[in-house]
């Protein structure tokens, strides 16, 4: 498992291995905020080569957690040390402007509460972005997923 602490990460800039990953939906990508972006960099760049449990079986792959506060990647490595698939949770991130509108246009009056963020990536195919946000009004809320 590897931590880090958004205060603490410094990442040197040189060619990432796993630069498939990070520009895995250059649309979402964009919108995205500074310590989803971190988290990811840190996992790009990570060398599973280095660690003591590494193989050179093409047949082996390595699931790493990477943690920050209450946000993390679950990465699958192969053998080279590329990410196959990934699953990520972010807490309270900024909504895409395009996804903070229609909301607001669908439900008038409601004021946004809380919101996370869940991606779904694949080596084989785009990354899947969910939001979960809760939408309060007075003594009600609602949960909406997008």
């Amino acid at each position: 498992m590897a931590t880090a602490n958004d205060n603490d990460i410094t990442i040197k800039a040189s060619k990432i291995k796993n630069e498939s990953y990070v520009m895995s939906n250059t649309n979402e990508i964009i919108h995205l905020a500074a310590r989803i972006k971190k988290l990811q960099k840190i996992a790009a760049t990570y060398d599973i080569s280095k660690e003591s449990i590494y193989s050179n079986n093409k047949s082996v792959t390595y699931d790493v957690v990477f943690e920050a506060n209450e946000n993390y990647i679950k990465a699958v490595y192969d053998h080279n040390g590329e990410i196959i698939k990934s699953e990520e949770y972010y807490e309270d991130v900024r909504i895409p402007y395009d996804l903070t509108s229609q909301l607001a246009k669908d439900y008038p009056g409601w004021s946004f509460n809380k919101s996370n963020c869940k991606i779904f990536y694949s080596k084989e195919e785009a990354s899947k972005f969910t939001y979960t946000i809760v939408l309060k009004k007075g003594n009600k809320s609602k949960l909406i997923t997008r």
